[in-house]
């Protein structure tokens, strides 16, 4: 399976391109929001451009998923929209704020945005939060086997801009602060992918999809018990057994971690477990050091981000392998390829 057309709307950029080129100039946009935490103090987040700081939830998702997908679809779309199932990426069932509500109409709301009907059967939401996108990556491959299906949008939309998700944070003494460094930035984004089947006919490079894994950590972010990093390192291997590559063969690391130390500890646990060779440096990415934290956009912000940096050669290598952990505790792995043409 691989990946074309990307799309993407988040704090630092308004489509793809703009948002890739602006984390390789190391640009972040963290900026006071219109909300204050539990003191007073203004909270510091990472909004898109050009959205109004009170617009509604369903509002605010629609509007940042509309715009993904009308870059990832473009002019021509790759296939007859209609024949092309649309796998939508939302926050968590239960987290206050988030969208998994909307999981039944987002998809309906987005083709009435657009103008355009996607496959009428196939098409749906899944609300996993942060391994939403990878869920639906893996979704779509299943979707594949059918000779009739062109391809699939892979797509996460999410936002902690809201009162509600903000309060949450801040309840669970996660929002990060000047008196709280171990904290998260509150952002918010939509990232959209075309997944098919075979490389397309364009471009230098194709990126393919080798591997993807699932697993689950029970000592969750929320948890009182200790991290072991049993969830993350399973996903890792079943993806990397997949793809038929040890540790030691990825080049780079991309990750949703967010500012909070657990999500580096796990990081290291990963290593720890599944590393055998040893390697002089493992470089790692963090989105959210550029635009926040962006839930369930953050897996398919991965797949952006990778694409683009492999088609353009500023990637530090040909194979990257992805990690995202959601707060209930599921975790998803993807391992990436770039090939030549």
């Amino acid at each position: 399976m691989y990946l074309a057309r990307p799309g993407m709307v988040c704090a630092v950029g308004l489509s793809a391109a703009s948002a890739c080129a602006a984390m390789r100039a190391g640009i972040a946009k963290f900026d006071e929001l219109p909300y204050f935490d539990d003191r007073g103090e203004p909270i510091v987040g990472a909004a898109v451009p050009g959205l109004e700081p009170r617009m509604n939830r369903g509002q605010r998702l629609l509007e940042m998923l509309s715009a993904a997908l009308r870059e990832c679809l473009g002019h021509p779309p790759p296939a007859p929209p209609e024949r092309i199932p649309l796998l939508v990426g939302l926050a968590e069932p239960g987290r206050p704020g988030g969208g998994a509500s909307l999981a039944g109409s987002v998809v309906g709301a987005a083709q009435e945005k657009l103008g355009v009907r996607f496959h009428p059967r196939l098409s749906r939401a899944i609300a996993g939060g942060h391994t939403a996108g990878f869920e639906a990556l893996k979704i779509a491959r299943g979707l594949l086997a059918d000779p009739t299906i062109p391809g699939c949008v892979v797509c996460g939309v999410d936002s902690y801009i809201n009162a509600r998700s903000l309060q949450w944070l801040d309840q669970h003494w996660r929002l990060k602060r000047e008196d709280h460094s171990n904290g998260v930035i509150p952002g918010e984004a939509a990232a959209a992918v075309y997944v098919q089947l075979q490389p397309s006919g364009t471009g230098k490079k194709q990126v393919q999809v080798t591997g993807v894994g699932f697993g689950f950590e029970k000592a969750g972010v929320l948890a009182e018990a200790p991290l072991l990093g049993l969830g993350l390192a399973e996903a890792a291997r079943s993806a990397l057994g997949e793809a038929g590559h040890g540790m030691h063969e990825v080049d780079f690391r991309l990750s949703d971690v967010t500012g909070e130390g657990y999500g580096f500890k796990e990081q290291a646990l990963l290593l720890g477990r599944l590393l055998r060779v040893r390697r002089e440096s493992l470089p790692i990415w963090h989105v959210a050091e550029f635009v926040g934290d962006t839930g369930a956009a953050a897996g398919v912000a991965q797949l952006v981000v990778s694409l683009r940096a492999f088609q353009a050669g500023y990637a530090p290598g040909d194979r990257a392998l992805g990690c995202t952990s959601a707060v209930p505790g599921g975790r998803a792995v993807v391992v990436l390829q770039s090939r030549s043409r």
